[in-house]
């Protein structure tokens, strides 16, 4: 199982290389032939790579007996598997492989940070042996990497523009999409993303009328903090809707938004006491 691992770190590696190689190309002699291969690599590495990271969980859970949470080493993977799930459904219906130039390598400092702080396996607590665990912390995360995609189109929109308002040529080359769609997906990806948390927070509350040996704390460090999260996101939404906060407005709200879900993600489980960490 760990050089199964390994051979995954090492595919997300290549996917990252080639998600970044795709933009920087540029206007290159030769590029335009180039580019469609590079495409096609850094797509069939990420496809390959989430393949085996599924293989990699899936085998997790078989030998262990449950889902990989028991430490923030651990859970990360899952994160990985997410960015990159929510990644592949984008490309799927938009077609726009550009966006994994920005979170492929997201997802592999994750699998990263997983494989080289993997420590030893440790008892799940006997109150979190269920398939809540499986829904919750899943809803949670898939909401943190609809925000991380939100965070890319974001990116993606700040760099068009910028390049438009100094008439410009970069290295991307036209190659990023038009500041509308940069706009509009990110905003479709931050709903989600609070759909997706909300759900995850419901299924948490609801989960600890099963548990009466691990209470629900609304002063506990998670807790909170996913709270002022999602509120970050729900002001956003907000503001687009009544206040017209499109454009580089909304592109600035996704990169804190973005700081908040790694506040709360990684911050919390390094830093702060939370019922919610297992170290």
């Amino acid at each position: 199982m760990n050089f199964l691992f390994l051979l995954t770190v090492l595919i997300y590696l290549a996917a990252s290389i080639f998600q970044a190689l795709f933009l920087t190309t540029g206007a290159r002699t030769g590029a335009s032939t180039l580019r469609p291969k590079i495409s096609f690599i850094a797509l069939w590495n990420t496809i390959v790579g989430f393949v085996l990271l599924t293989c990699f969980l899936g085998l997790w859970w078989l030998q262990q007996g449950h889902f990989p949470m028991t430490q923030w080493t651990h859970s990360i993977a899952f994160f990985a598997w997410a960015i990159t799930l929510i990644y592949l459904v984008i490309v799927r219906l938009t077609d726009l492989r550009a966006l994994g130039s920005f979170v492929v390598p997201v997802a592999f400092i994750a699998i990263l940070v997983s494989y080289s702080f993997l420590t030893d396996v440790s008892t799940l607590p006997e109150p979190l042996q269920n398939y809540w665990l499986l829904a919750h912390t899943a809803l949670i995360f898939l909401a943190y990497a609809a925000f991380i995609a939100a965070f890319g189109f974001g990116l993606m929109y700040l760099i068009e523009e910028r390049k438009i308002r100094k008439k410009t040529d970069s290295l991307f080359d036209n190659l990023l999409p038009s500041l509308g769609i940069s706009d509009e997906l990110g905003y479709r990806c931050t709903i989600l993303g609070v759909i997706l948390l909300t759900m995850g927070v419901i299924v948490g509350s609801l989960w600890t009328q099963y548990i009466r040996d691990v209470p629900w704390r609304w002063l506990d460090a998670k807790v909170i903090s996913t709270f002022a999260t999602w509120f970050i996101y729900v002001v956003q939404i907000g503001f687009r809707r009544f206040w017209g906060w499109h454009g580089h407005r909304a592109a600035y709200a996704a990169i804190v938004g973005f700081a908040a879900v790694l506040c709360t993600y990684v911050g919390v489980d390094l830093f702060l006491d939370s019922m919610h960490t297992y170290r």
